[in-house]
């Protein structure tokens, strides 16, 4: 009857289940409470966006929420370590099959963020966080003062669809090497192809590291000799073309124009300072 109902009213999805959990709550007390997967992760995310709010909508019974001791332990069953998750692509290989195949078309997102220091250990393995990661293959703390300081954030954004998936993290202290940044977009790009995903670009900001790294991918920006594309690393008929992040672009012309009131010197040719 409840569902016939929301189906004639075309209730949304996520109002259906909080209307759900609403009835249900009614029906228990607090403490023998059950609660259904669906409105568990609908709480994880609220508690992410805000934990102030989600506590304000809890202690007023707003919503039938769990108590932030349950959030939390389901948090700490969440694998976050640094790399490209196995476990994470075989969700995704189910998720892109429900796409249309124009919504699997897309571009891969880097951008690094600034980090706080801290280390923690990790109870269950009795191992820290908060060091140098980049994978189980690749270069990893082997000394406490290792500790991260910057966070490398990879991201699938489809040309076709509304949302933007992280796909890997990683964590390093300084800013990642170009070398090191080129072996992760060639992985990060196999790893995608690999679940079903088609890769057409790859888009990061003006920073120096990046520099390198498209150097290192024979990508060149000088006016005599200009190339915005690699060769795909699956496929040799196929092209990875790189793009510069558009905020980055605008703000590097407005510092330009403010420091010094021109975008480029110019500079006469021996033959017209001839004439």
């Amino acid at each position: 009857m409840f569902d016939d109902k929301c189906l004639e009213l075309n209730v949304p999805a996520t109002q259906k289940a909080v209307m759900k959990e609403i009835i249900g709550a009614a029906k228990t007390s607090a403490k023998g409470r059950r609660y259904t997967e669906e409105w568990i992760m609908l709480c994880m995310l609220m508690n992410i966006r805000s934990p102030g709010y989600y506590e304000f909508l809890r202690r007023n019974n707003v919503l039938p929420l769990p108590c932030t001791r349950t959030i939390r332990g389901y948090f700490s069953l969440i694998n976050m370590k640094c790399d490209f998750d196995n476990q994470f692509a075989e969700l995704l290989k189910e998720k892109f099959t429900s796409k249309k195949r124009m919504q699997r078309h897309g571009i891969l997102l880097l951008d690094e963020i600034n980090l706080r220091k801290s280390v923690a250990v990790c109870s269950k393995n009795l191992t820290y966080s908060g060091l140098t990661d980049f994978g189980d293959d690749d270069p990893r703390a082997t000394d406490i003062n290792d500790q991260a300081t910057h966070g490398l954030v990879m991201m699938f954004q489809p040309l076709a669809d509304i949302y933007t998936q992280t796909i890997g993290v990683f964590a390093s202290k300084n800013p990642v090497k170009g070398e090191e940044l080129a072996k992760l977009v060639i992985k990060g790009i196999t790893y995608l192809e690999i679940c079903g995903a088609t890769i057409h670009g790859v888009v990061a900001d003006g920073a120096t590291t990046n520099a390198k790294m498209w150097k290192i991918l024979n990508v060149s920006g000088s006016m005599e000799n200009t190339k915005t594309w690699f060769t795909h690393p699956l496929d040799d008929e196929r092209k990875i073309f790189v793009f510069s992040d558009i905020p980055h672009v605008i703000k590097n012309i407005r510092n330009r124009l403010h420091n010094k009131k021109q975008l480029r010197k110019f500079v006469r040719s021996r033959q017209s300072s001839r004439r």
